[in-house]
């Protein structure tokens, strides 16, 4: 936590923020990843949570991408993603609706499930879908182990601050891996009246660091820190013993996350500050129908070549 009011002035937070920032140590040298010519990932070991600890500590960035399917999943696993995650957002970018809010745990499973199947090395995260874990510890433990039963995942993630520290630590000491997320929560947008940046303020920022060192404290294996000022999420990087992972949070976290349909620009919403799209698989795909319905119009599709011939006779 922040020392005491008295001790913690914008001056103090600032100074703390600014001496800390680049002074992450590396204890080894950050391992390289060894590809084939095609771009494949060489054959590798399991990614673990000993193993994403181990990347924390050497100064190692840890990839995690959003995978809905079995598709997405193979490419995760093909190109060398550190950590698959089902997200919620499947709810909007693969089911159409209006939010996370939407999505059911039944909707959920079979994703997880499609994704289990092509996303084996990397560490598999799914997660918990709204309101799954909030009406007590009974309902909480029960959503858990469907996840990890029926969805086939490692490990789930939750949103939330100080409140679900209960439901975090019951589901940990079943050995059930849990994924914090603190920051901006997407789950409740409508409370924060839409996708606001998190603290930005001295009040809000203390807020921020209390719930993740509250969340570590209860077993979290792994913090997200989504929408937050770029001095915090390395602040709270330094301040934790468990690897970050930074979405909207700057540089200095321990790893990156993002939606697998912003990094490919299949996603026609708002594009948030922090998304950086490295493919242009809707041009390519506005290309191939568009060219697949001018050639059957002109009837150039299919030729010769494509059609089946037979016996003379």
């Amino acid at each position: 936590m922040f020392a005491p009011a008295r001790q913690c002035s914008r001056q103090w937070i600032a100074r703390s923020f600014r001496d800390g920032v680049g002074k992450r140590s590396m204890s080894v040298r950050p391992e390289e990843t060894k590809r084939t010519k095609e771009g494949d990932v060489a054959p590798r070991k399991k990614v673990t949570i000993q193993r994403l600890q181990h990347m924390r500590d050497a100064g190692t960035p840890i990839a995690m991408l959003t995978a809905y399917d079995y598709p997405t999943g193979r490419a995760c696993e093909t190109y060398g993603v550190d950590i698959s995650l089902v997200g919620d957002s499947l709810a909007q970018v693969c089911l159409g609706y209006d939010s996370t809010t939407r999505l059911t745990m039944d909707e959920m499973l079979p994703h997880c499930r499609a994704v289990s199947r092509g996303s084996r090395n990397p560490l598999l995260v799914a997660d918990m879908p709204f309101g799954s874990y909030y009406a007590g510890l009974e309902d909480a433990v029960r959503a858990g182990v469907r996840m990890v039963r029926e969805g086939h995942v490692e490990a789930v993630k939750m949103e939330g601050g100080e409140e679900i520290v209960p439901s975090v630590r019951a589901l940990t000491s079943m050995g059930i891996p849990v994924m914090a997320h603190v920051g901006l929560l997407p789950q409740r947008h409508t409370a924060y009246s839409g996708y606001r940046v998190q603290g930005k303020d001295v009040n809000s920022a203390r807020a921020v660091l209390r719930a993740a060192l509250a969340l570590e404290d209860a077993g979290a294996f792994s913090m997200v820190l989504e929408a937050v000022p770029h001095h915090l999420g390395t602040y709270i990087t330094q301040r934790l013993r468990v690897p970050t992972i930074g979405i909207g949070a700057g540089p200095g976290t321990s790893g990156q996350v993002l939606v697998w349909n912003d990094v490919m620009a299949t996603w026609n919403g708002h594009k948030a500050k922090f998304v950086r799209r490295f493919a242009d698989v809707q041009g390519e795909t506005k290309k191939g129908v568009i060219g697949y319905i001018d050639a059957v119009k002109d009837r150039s599709f299919p030729d010769a070549s494509e059609s089946y011939e037979m016996e003379a006779e």
